[in-house]
């Protein structure tokens, strides 16, 4: 009964950071309910209000030539539900002018008007400095997430497209970015935000993004060669020793059960049966450190980075369990960088982790105190005892955003960008490299 408490309170935003007792959800408002006392009165309807509006009218097109009418009428006569309106302005600085709306097709108009519309009435008054997830009526056929409503569920939620809405004093935050200042008209059947820019939509994996961005080409180098060079003992021992040929996919498919492939976050699964689909792509927040983030920690090159790999590790062939055996210093150091330090957090020793939480945060997010206790991994199957809180220490210096592996002998590192998106959550520019207690590069 504790536990149903705990996973029904997490639907509820004003709790989100309250971090001793809960867990932060994937949420989405109401579509029906009361309204409160205290709201403004209003006649008019969210359609309504966007032709009233005297900016709008680029949106106002893709609105009428798409079938969002019958979709919304399909799911019912009273449903509710929030737009995200960019000004005309802005729709023509992305290039989505009047001549190219005419052009798109039926799909792609519908695309696009999916991806600004939500579901339920989202006031205002609801916004926090921290940014409060919601799910865009837009959909990516072929990927599923994480069910976080109830994580113990062997189902998994298709992906949907989210926005994280937040304030900054007077301004409007979606995804970390400001989109002008706090523009809300509130209807009888929902509302609408106006804004003075678009939204990013991610088209490619975190992977992708770091590929095309020659300032972390070390990272992503050193991370595949890694995965190489821990298949290759147990491949060369399996081929002198038994005479067995088999490929690097094999091993990863067969014999690597104590180590996780580094491209295996960042690579898609398909998904040709959506009655059997699985999670096949993880979303959360990645700290990518640049070229010259190697730099700072004393590295001259990615070759440097491999010899200390080579020469600080102990990734063997072990005869007693015919696998791999042993790992490497940048297992650890990575594992900060792209997952909050998961592989280190406390263990049931029935169960092992507790259930990943959402870790999903952007810039306005990291500057809230409250984060530092923020639970990274919370029940499923582990007891709550085993809970693991954030094992970052966030900070701000002059402005800064600086963030620390706590109890870490090194100084602050420098987020130095940020709000990054892809398809797998947020990415975040760090200029040095995680080092945890007692961990040097010496």
């Amino acid at each position: 009964m504790k536990k149903r408490y705990f996973l029904n309170l997490l639907s509820v935003f004003t709790v989100l950071f309250m971090f001793s007792a809960c867990k932060k959800t994937e949420f989405m408002p109401a579509a029906e309910g009361d309204q409160v006392a205290y709201e403004p009165e209003t006649t008019e309807t969210v359609v309504q209000l966007l032709e009233k509006s005297t900016e709008s009218s680029l949106f106002k097109y893709a609105w009428e030539k798409s079938t969002m009418k019958e979709r919304l009428a399909e799911i019912g006569a009273n449903t509710r539900y929030t737009l995200l309106i960019p000004n005309d302005a802005a729709m023509t600085a992305s290039g989505l002018t009047a001549p190219i709306l005419e052009q798109m097709k039926g799909a792609d108009i519908d695309s696009l008007v999916l991806f600004y519309t939500m579901l339920g009435q989202l006031r205002a008054d609801q916004l926090k400095p921290e940014s409060l997830p919601v799910k865009s009526m837009l959909d990516k056929p072929g990927l599923f997430v994480n069910h976080y409503e109830n994580p113990n569920s062997s189902f998994f939620d298709l992906y949907q497209f989210k926005h994280y809405l937040a304030v900054s004093g007077n301004e409007l935050l979606v995804n970390g970015k400001s989109k002008g200042n706090l523009n809300y008209k509130i209807a009888v059947d929902g509302g609408i935000y106006f804004m003075t820019a678009t939204i990013e939509k991610p088209t490619k994996t975190a992977i992708e993004v770091l590929e095309e961005d020659d300032r972390f080409s070390w990272f992503v180098e050193v991370m595949k060669k890694l995965d190489d060079q821990y298949a290759e003992p147990t491949i060369v021992a399996y081929r002198d020793l038994f005479g067995m040929e088999f490929t690097p996919e094999d091993f990863w498919a067969s014999y690597a059960y104590l180590r996780e492939r580094y491209r295996t976050l960042w690579t898609i699964v398909p998904m040709p049966n959506p009655e059997y689909a699985r999670l096949n792509i993880n979303i959360s927040t990645l700290f990518a450190p640049t070229n010259d983030a190697f730099k700072h920690a004393g590295f001259t090159s990615v070759t440097d980075i491999l010899a200390f790999n080579e020469r600080r590790g102990d990734v063997r062939f072990d005869m007693d369990t015919f696998g791999p055996a042993g790992s490497y210093p940048m297992d650890t150091i990575f594992n900060y960088h792209r997952d909050w330090g998961r592989m280190f957090g406390p263990r049931d020793p029935s169960y092992g982790l507790g259930a990943p939480n959402s870790t999903v945060f952007f810039s306005n997010d990291l500057r809230s105190a409250e984060i530092n206790n923020y639970y990274v991994n919370l029940g499923g199957t582990a007891s709550l005892e085993y809970a693991y809180r954030m094992p970052f220490l966030f900070s701000q210096n002059n402005g800064q955003l600086q963030m620390k592996i706590k109890e870490a002998e090194q100084p602050p590192v420098n987020i130095i960008g940020g709000d990054i998106i892809s398809l797998n959550g947020p990415i975040h520019v760090v200029d040095n490299l995680f080092l945890p207690k007692g961990f040097n590069l010496k």
